[in-house]
């Protein structure tokens, strides 16, 4: 009689089965977070009704593009407001899809020679068509950026804690609700926080090998070149990791090769720093120094600390009050951890120095942020993956404590407190799916703009407006926030003279005639206003700080209208409906999506 016996498997094949298995979950997280972010990615494009797109910098991004010429040596893109590297991402993209028939700028750039401006844009359905197709381009680089960074959070926390930690980690910032919205954005912060995060994995797995903290501290310059502000907490990070403990030779040999490389990444992303530092200096100045100390507007007036409003405003729209809460349990036990080592818990190199990098990081990022006058949501993504990769180290702190044989350990005391982390752990990342799913829901048509437009249209196509041309008043010229009931909606920048000029132009033929009326009331009370429409961009802080004119204006609008119209909507789930994971209204710029419109009948 035959026995069969079963070999033991090889070391070998133990690790290529588990790798293989790590790269199956790492693509089934990663094509999830792709589904999330293609999603509604045409929200917005430029079009015949609106000649730019509803997001307001991603025109900052791809007017800069335009005015390149590899082939004639032009690539200074004359912007510096944030750094090169994105901009020449999408110029390069434009060229290969060019290069292969998928895009054609020759109709934009006729529409430009007519000598109008935008307003030969709007009226040239081919250059429109291609103009919206290289948003979409640089939508589509944004979307590679935000899976890749998935991707990256997922290696590090395999590395650091484990399979089942990269996985919470992973899954758990794809589905951030700010990341999967601003993943749709052709805007410079998901690209940032791709570079950041690979610079803070190169360095917290660099093991004693120095040629890969030198890569870490290119990695620094090339994130650098896109958005200057991460550069001081990278390199304090990397010294601190790679500089501290040493002689003091190599201490300040190490500081110099930092300063070095990342200067040298930074130049090769932001080359026109030093090849036009007078123009360059003139957009940095006033991105860092300007910009900073005099706000934004109404925007930030009066909000109290600013790193209060971060945390409680910013930070709980962005990742969700669960999210935060695991992260810090998490962050605090591998502090305790570090701390006070035992045999059942022994934190390996990786974890300790993913531990140092973060919680630097994270200290010397987010401690200048909160002492600025500009507030916006999207400076704290960077962080995202750090909070990410502190839940998934609460994953295996819990599962550890499980297996743990230490006396200490023993007794179902330790097992049930396991059994709740884990269990808090996976109703963290439902419920923050959740939010993900409902943000992403919010790029479904209808947009507010296009509903509250599709209704001027109909009213002022009513007989009562044969005779005469309709008169819609806006505060200001058409923007990102305005409804589409005039195609420019360019704003006051970069010329509110010219801007005023090509509205004008446009109105020679236009079906309505088009007024901003600022808070002026005799201007309303003129009697010759059919529509007044705002947006609460506009009004919405004004009336917060109790503005006197503003409260005036609109006291007297809800007053004398015939009728009042609100296009709002809400994030929500199918089969459920609204779904809010926030307690205040969504953050400035978490609202680009879904901005309340209001439109007032002042006659009919």
């Amino acid at each position: 009689m035959a026995f069969k016996t079963q070999t033991a498997m090889r070391p070998k094949q133990r690790i290529k089965r588990g790798t293989l298995f790590d790269l199956a979950l790492a693509g089934a997280v990663a094509l999830f977070a792709l589904a999330l972010r293609v999603f509604g990615l045409d929200w917005g494009l430029p079009s015949p009704q609106n000649v730019h797109s509803y997001h307001p910098d991603e025109i900052t991004v791809i007017a800069p593009t335009l005015l390149m010429n590899l082939f004639r040596g032009e690539m200074n893109p004359h912007f510096f407001n944030y750094g090169s590297l994105f901009l020449y991402a999408v110029y390069f993209a434009r060229l290969f899809a060019e290069g292969y028939g998928w895009l054609d700028m020759l109709p934009l750039s006729r529409a430009f020679a007519g000598g109008y401006g935008w307003l030969s844009v709007a009226s040239s359905p081919m250059a429109l068509q291609e103009f919206a197709k290289l948003h979409l381009l640089a939508r589509w680089l944004s979307v590679a950026c935000g899976v890749a960074t998935v991707a990256v959070v997922f290696l590090w926390a395999r590395k650091a804690y484990g399979r089942g930690a990269a996985f919470i980690a992973a899954l758990l910032f794809s589905v951030f609700p700010m990341h999967v919205q601003h993943s749709h954005f052709a805007t410079v912060d998901v690209p940032l926080t791709l570079l950041t995060t690979l610079t803070l994995y190169l360095a917290a797995t660099e093991e004693g090998n120095d040629r890969r903290m030198l890569w870490a501290a290119f990695m620094a310059g090339l994130a650098t070149a896109v958005k200057y502000s991460v550069a001081p907490a990278l390199w304090l990070t990397l010294a601190v990791l790679w500089a501290w403990r040493t002689q003091w030779r190599d201490r300040v040999k190490r500081l110099l090769l930092l300063i070095v490389v990342m200067a040298a990444g930074f130049l090769l992303g932001c080359p026109y720093a030093a090849l036009s530092f007078r123009e360059f200096w003139h957009g940095f100045a006033w991105e860092v120094f300007k910009h900073s100390r005099m706000g934004h507007g109404y925007v930030f007036a009066d909000v109290g600390s600013g790193h209060w409003f971060h945390l409680s405003v910013n930070l709980t729209a962005a990742a969700g009050i669960p999210a935060i809460a695991l992260a810090i349990v998490g962050a605090w036990l591998e502090v305790r951890r570090a701390a006070l080592p035992s045999e059942a818990f022994i934190p390996s190199n990786v974890s300790l120095r993913t531990l140092r990098a973060s919680l630097l990081f994270a200290f010397t990022y987010f401690v200048p942020l909160g002492f600025t006058k500009v507030l916006f949501a999207r400076y704290l993504m960077p962080l995202l993956p750090l909070l990410a990769i502190w839940c998934g180290s609460l994953w295996e702190y819990s599962t550890n404590l499980r297996r743990s044989i230490g006396p200490f350990y023993r007794g179902p005391v330790p097992a049930a407190f396991s059994r709740l982390m884990q269990g808090a752990t996976l109703l963290t990342v439902a419920y923050t799916l959740l939010c993900g799913v409902a943000t992403a829901g919010l790029f479904e048509p209808p947009d507010p703009r296009d509903e509250a437009a599709n209704w001027v249209r109909k009213f002022t196509a009513s007989p009562q407006f044969a005779l005469m041309r309709p008169v819609i008043a806006l505060h200001d010229l058409p923007w990102f926030y305005t409804p589409p009931v005039c195609p420019l909606n360019v704003g006051a920048k970069p010329n509110e003279i010219i801007a005023r000029a090509n509205l004008e132009l446009w109105q020679v033929a236009s079906p309505v005639r088009v007024e901003s009326v600022d808070y002026d009331l005799d201007r309303l009370q003129s009697g010759q206003v059919d529509l007044f429409i705002a947006s609460d961009y506009e009004y919405g802080d004004r009336l917060r700080l109790g503005l006197t004119d503003a409260r005036q204006f609109y006291d007297w609008l809800y007053s004398k209208s015939k009728r009042v119209l609100v296009f709002r909507k809400e994030p929500s789930l199918p089969q459920w409906g609204v779904f809010r994971w926030y307690f205040k209204p969504l953050p400035h710029d978490m609202r680009y999506v879904n901005p309340i419109v209001k439109v007032f009948v002042l006659r009919e």
